[in-house]
């Protein structure tokens, strides 16, 4: 990572996240897709792939305890609602509202793809920052970060269903 410029990442952490990482390197390895460690094999080693599965595990149990606490429907239901939450769309949207698409480290062919790959990279990249929150400042930090940034950008979400 030598001669790499950290300080956009801490100043969205910072701004974005509220807090800043200790290890930095975990919110860049987070922004990095599979594409770019391709394109820069000398310089770049980690993409974020590791980060997104446990990102992922960390995202379904958050919004499984949250239908459960919140919500009386029988699992089916809720299962249902889970799904909808966690759907590439859902998550990819959080991703473009919270801007950190200029942060994420892609091929030339990746920027230039279309809308539904660029939503994809975005939702991916969105596990990857909880799982290196989570990391870095453990499961309620992760959490909130969930809340403030699915939850509650999906507030009307589950009233659609029950209407």
């Amino acid at each position: 990572m030598t001669g790499m410029q950290t300080a956009p990442y801490q100043d969205f952490a910072r701004e974005k996240l509220g807090f800043e990482f200790d290890d930095v390197q975990l919110l860049i390895t987070a922004l990095t897709h599979r594409s770019y460690v391709n394109e820069h094999r000398k310089s770049v080693s980690e993409h974020n792939e590791r980060l997104e599965f446990l990102g992922d595990a960390v995202l379904e149990l958050v919004v499984t305890d949250f239908l459960f606490r919140n919500y009386q429907e029988t699992e089916g239901i809720l299962t249902s609602w889970r799904a909808a939450l966690v759907r590439t769309e859902s998550i990819g949207a959080a991703g473009q509202k919270l801007g950190y698409e200029s942060l994420v480290r892609m091929s030339r062919g990746e920027k230039q793809g279309g809308d539904r790959a660029r939503l994809q990279i975005l939702a991916n990249a969105f596990e990857a920052v909880i799982g290196a929150i989570y990391l870095e400042k453990g499961y309620e930090a992760a959490e909130t970060f969930i809340d403030t940034h699915l939850f509650k950008t999906r507030i009307n979400f589950i009233g659609r269903f029950m209407a």
